[in-house]
């Protein structure tokens, strides 16, 4: 996307996502949760599908985001997690600061456009993303 393309909203085109993928069959085991969240926000959301959970890059990623994420049927996000593990705002800032490191070390990797909720989504299949995002949430916390 070039300047003119930036400077007028213009977003980035990205193929469709894979009905029959791997990543497909992981947001539709969410897929309930997902349209209840999506029709309430109004930004760039980028979702990572894993086994057990759905993570979702909310804005603008690597700089300035939050983050939410889709388990056992509730909406989590970094403040619920620090309240729930009474983290520090320190220890908050370094998984924001590890995730967006996660996210700039994969944002070359191909990404599908989907629709969730009659709203266009961005989906990162990555394995490595993946990876790096469920060991940062829930094995550092």
């Amino acid at each position: 996307m070039g300047f003119f393309g930036k400077l007028f909203g213009k977003e980035e085109e990205l193929p469709l996502l894979d009905p029959s993928s791997p990543a497909a069959a992981r947001l539709g085991k969410f897929n309930a949760e997902l349209e209840t969240f999506v029709a309430k926000m109004n930004d760039r959301l980028e979702f990572v599908p894993a086994d057990e959970a759905v993570y979702c890059f909310i804005g603008k990623p690597p700089a300035m985001f939050g983050m939410a994420w889709f388990h056992d049927g509730k909406e989590h996000n970094l403040k619920s997690l620090a309240r729930d593990k009474g983290l520090s705002s320190k220890k908050l800032q370094n998984m924001s600061m590890r995730l967006g490191e996660a996210y700039a070390k994969y944002m070359t990797e191909q990404k599908f456009s989907h629709s969730v909720g009659g709203k266009n989504v961005i989906v990162h299949p990555s394995d490595g993303l993946r990876k790096d995002v469920v060991e940062i949430i829930h094995v550092l916390e």
